[in-house]
């Protein structure tokens, strides 16, 4: 008997909501629309950006012939490094002051700006992608080569290590006109042809074929080093800042979709509440709730 009565109260509660919706079926079906229009048209009136699209490809470091018993440090950044310092202080900081964009803000404040304007990310290729926004085309583009260029700067060591990879390239001239001169001598002792491996096996503790390893390390490194002195150039700008044309999608109809729904779903709510506070008229016991509500918040019945 109890299930039958519950059955009977879920069927009232299930008639109650639709008789909800059928009453106000006109504002549930117009409210909507009229919320999506409006924020149709609204969406229109929002202010226009262009993005300024660029291509960078950054080289891989040049695998050494042999393995070396240290590794020698290196600056040259991966694309995931170079993607998080595009949008750092060390990029961001030189950048704003030399367009002058902090438009009377703290340079905090600006800083967050500017780095919310672009947008670096590292595809399946390797290759990175910045994407860089701004009112007008040509602020986007030429925010877009600032930041390239502030960038580029930033991989040229500082006094430290330059230092140090000058050092290293002293080291690494030196030793390879050594090995090249042993090697040399090796050979006219040899009769001047270059032994087989098995052949050099044990000469002395070191072999022609050793000192051809070594003398390979040591010419990567004579080519590498000035390169790494000299920073990355513009040369890994595969696509340099586009000059946008037309401005970028701001989604316009999804804006209006979403207003819409978020919008029907408000005023539905409404709708419940409005039948649910009627039907509590009808009770003593909550009508009377209800006029200590209408009095405190001065509501008219």
């Amino acid at each position: 008997m109890n299930e039958v009565v519950d059955e009977a109260a879920d069927e009232i509660s299930l008639l109650d909501l639709l008789l909800v919706v059928a009453d106000n079926l006109k504002l549930l079906i117009l409210g909507p629309l009229l919320i999506g229009v409006l924020a149709l048209g609204g969406a229109y009136l929002l202010p226009q950006k262009y993005t300024s699209q660029a291509i960078l490809a950054l080289p891989t470091p040049t695998p050494t012939p042999t393995p070396t018993p240290t590794p020698t440090p290196t600056q040259t950044p991966t694309p995931q490094q170079a993607a998080a310092l595009l949008v750092s202080p060390l990029v961001l900081d030189p950048v704003i002051a030399s367009l002058q964009l902090t438009e009377g803000e703290s340079l905090q404040v600006a800083r967050l700006r500017v780095a919310g304007q672009i947008k670096a990310a590292v595809g399946k290729d390797n290759l990175l992608r910045l994407d860089v926004t701004a009112p007008t085309s040509q602020n986007a583009q030429a925010l877009a080569n600032a930041v390239i260029d502030t960038w580029l700067k930033s991989t040229v060591p500082g006094e430290k290590y330059r230092a140090d990879l000058e050092k290293r390239l002293s080291y690494a001239n030196a030793s390879l006109e050594a090995v090249t001169r042993l090697i040399t001598t090796r050979l006219d002792v040899g009769g001047g042809s270059y032994p087989s491996q098995s052949q050099t096996r044990g000469d002395a503790g070191t072999t022609l074929v050793a000192l051809g390893e070594l003398q390979a390390r040591y010419l990567n490194e004579v080519l590498s080093i000035p390169r790494e002195l000299e920073g990355l150039s513009r040369d890994v700008v595969k696509q340099p800042p586009t000059l946008p044309t037309e401005p970028a999608s701001n989604k316009k109809a999804l804006i209006a979709i979403l207003a819409a729904l978020a919008g029907g779903f408000v005023l539905l709510l409404w709708a419940f509440m409005r039948n649910a506070w009627r039907n509590a008229a009808q009770d003593p016991v909550l009508a009377e709730k209800q006029q200590r509500l209408a009095a405190a918040f001065g509501w008219r019945k």
